[in-house]
């Protein structure tokens, strides 16, 4: 069973933008995984979160030009 939710931890890492092998590891360990994956499953996507700054942060310049 730890290898199951090792191997979504490593999917779920991946897709959020998080420390892969980190969470793998936290992944395969009884009892922690139980945990983790909570945690995991609601954590924000980091990678979203970047492109977002990133948008913001053109729009803002973008702003700044016009004025």
């Amino acid at each position: 069973m730890s290898l199951f939710i090792a191997v979504g931890s490593f999917f779920l890492a991946r897709e959020k933008g998080r420390n892969v092998l980190k969470w793998t590891i936290l992944g395969a360990i009884p009892m922690v995984n139980m945990v983790c994956v909570w945690f995991f499953v609601g954590a924000t996507n980091l990678r979203l979160e970047r492109k977002l700054d990133q948008i913001l942060e053109n729009q803002k310049a973008a702003q700044r030009a016009v004025q």
